[in-house]
């Protein structure tokens, strides 16, 4: 037979304490003598009390439970972010509901219906790529439950905390110039995200700025699908006048494209200079990695994002506009 946990009565009855007196000790409140409070914190884990979480929720009005959604955790950057936004959280008492979307804007839906059952007190998101309509987010936020995006936004006003990608990309399409090259693709992403909107127009004025027209037949559009994002390539270097350089919106788009010179451009593997995004770390280790890759900080993005979010939540009265906070990137070279 299960033995049956141990309840605040129980210790108040051990220590002949008031249950009020107890769970005051075991709140650190200060009016309570250090010696009661040693007496009852001792006790409790002689006889592993736990907390009723339900008690505490329906006295605080929290639950002390935050709930993140990124598109995947194969993703290095998203598990590097989820690293700093659990340490911070984790510091004031929070527990974190970690949810992927797979890229699905349904699975989306579906994982913010799930986290606002279980009464969250906040939610940290990174988008789909099928995401373009954002009603489940604001369903959310007039049930009282703020909302931050990180990495990747929509562009309405909202809470967020992203990478300045406009100054690197304009050093990447400046470096690429220095290197010679005047044929430069890009390849972007979804164009309902601001990203996307700030990799463009940093590409866009890097060539400006460097005196090249902007060609928008180099441009192409893919939504990381390995299939799509291999014939945008070949439309590109099919053009009679090919391109030389491609900067990627991702690293991960950047394999696909490395893949597809292999298997149909072989004669252009070693010519193509290439430039991603999230400076993936094996790069570092294999024999004829890309040019180069421009370095976000995720690390910091989650923790930055933490920090407004436990923001928001401890004054959800204060009036405020979108705060939306924007980190620098640098550009590494791999070779």
């Amino acid at each position: 037979m299960l033995n049956k946990p141990v309840t605040i009565k129980d210790l108040a009855a051990r220590l002949h304490l008031s249950v009020s007196t107890v769970s005051k000790a075991l709140s650190d409140y200060p009016k309570i003598a250090v010696s009661t409070k040693q007496r009852v914190k001792k006790l409790a884990e002689e006889l592993n009390y736990i907390p009723n979480r339900a008690a505490i929720y329906f006295k605080q009005r929290k639950s002390f439970t935050l709930g993140i959604i990124v598109p995947s955790l194969m993703d290095h950057f998203y598990t590097i972010a989820l690293d700093g936004f659990e340490k911070v959280v984790a510091s004031q008492g929070y527990h974190v509901i970690v949810g992927q979307s797979h890229e699905s804007f349904t699975r989306e839906v579906e994982l913010m219906s799930v986290m606002q059952s279980s009464s969250i007190d906040g939610l940290l998101i990174s988008i789909s790529k099928e995401t373009k309509e954002f009603q489940h987010v604001k369903n959310l936020e007039l049930a009282g439950i703020p909302v931050v995006y990180f990495a990747r936004k929509p562009v309405i006003a909202c809470h967020s905390v992203v990478s300045d990608v406009y100054q690197a990309t304009i050093d990447a399409v400046s470096l690429f110039v220095a290197r010679g090259h005047r044929r430069i693709a890009y390849l972007n992403g979804p164009t309902s995200w601001s990203t996307s909107k700030g990799r463009f127009l940093g590409y866009r004025d890097g060539l400006l700025r460097n005196s090249i027209p902007f060609d928008p037949s180099l441009v192409e559009e893919t939504n990381f699908n390995a299939s799509e994002t291999q014939a945008a390539v070949r439309k590109l270097l099919l053009q009679d006048h090919p391109p030389t350089a491609i900067l990627c919106f991702k690293d991960y788009i950047m394999l696909d494209v490395i893949k597809c010179l292999r298997q149909q451009f072989p004669e252009k593997i070693h010519s193509i200079d290439l430039i991603g995004f999230g400076a993936l770390p094996f790069f570092d280790y294999v024999n004829h990695p890309p040019l180069g890759s421009i370095q976000e900080q995720p690390y910091v993005i989650g923790e930055k994002a933490a920090k407004m979010l436990l923001d928001l939540i401890k004054y959800p009265d204060k009036e405020r506009t979108a705060q939306q906070l924007s980190l620098p990137c640098s550009l590494k070279l791999f070779e």
